[in-house]
């Protein structure tokens, strides 16, 4: 073969470049890969740390699907979050028009009417109400009506103190608000870490169980010394006749 002229050769080369560049072009995986990726950047760092070890994160194809079955979840999701959040407005909607006794026997018949419980039906309500009167906003409501359920029962020192730890988003887990549920008491006083402990506020809690211990058993036996004396009162008999009791 000849010798190519440094022109040719330039041409060529380029010939090529575009060449594959009309192949990446047209290859829709990639295209959508790279905005899958753009898209959710932190999406492709958990595929990284989850896989690692693993040849995954190196198989376009793979991650390709994983990207984008996390794409149509997460739709879903919020399509059932504007779901319950529907049917919630729905039932309160309803609860409006009727009259109290309605209302109560429309609740002891909510399985008969629609496909879920009476319980279920008074998470929905709650759910609707909190989102409606700016408790939860909407685009931070989960899209598990149990877990936006137990947002709702937040007091409302243990909602800012949601709000303060990030816990008030549309992915929060019932887990985490279960968890802070536990850690913070409905008064907002937060619980000691575990493995501290606060030996003041424990050596006062113990003070005033003794205490109570002290007057609980001082009743205890005015209890027991009153039983006894009507023990001994109602014991007698005379003739087979039951003896006049005197007052106590």
């Amino acid at each position: 073969m000849g010798k190519r002229s440094k022109a040719a050769l330039k041409a060529f080369l380029s010939a090529e470049d575009d060449a594959e560049g009309e192949v990446l072009a047209v290859d829709p995986r990639a295209t959508e890969l790279r905005s899958l990726g753009v898209e959710d950047p932190a999406a492709l760092a958990a595929i990284r740390e989850i896989f690692a070890g693993t040849g995954l994160p190196d198989d376009q194809e793979k991650v390709r699907r994983i990207l984008r079955t996390r794409s149509e979840i997460q739709k879903e999701w919020g399509d059932a979050r504007d779901s319950f959040l529907a049917i919630g407005r729905a039932l309160i909607a309803l609860e409006h028009v009727l009259t109290k006794v309605e209302f109560a026997k429309l609740r002891h018949g909510t399985e008969r009417l629609f496909p879920f419980s009476d319980a279920t039906a008074t998470q929905f309500r709650q759910i609707a109400r909190a989102v409606d009167g700016g408790r939860i906003p909407a685009e931070a409501c989960p899209g598990s009506y149990g877990t936006a359920y137990q947002i709702t029962l937040l007091t409302e020192s243990q909602l800012r103190v949601a709000w303060e730890k990030g816990l008030i988003r549309s992915d929060v887990t019932r887990r985490e608000i279960m968890q802070l549920r536990r850690e913070v008491p409905a008064n907002g006083a937060e619980a000691p870490p575990p493995g501290r402990l606060d030996r003041t506020r424990l050596r006062e809690e113990r003070a005033r169980l003794g205490e109570r211990r002290a007057r609980l058993a001082e009743e205890l036996a005015a209890v027991e010394c009153r039983i006894h004396q009507l023990d001994e009162l109602l014991s007698p008999v005379i003739d087979g006749e039951v003896e006049m009791l005197p007052e106590a």
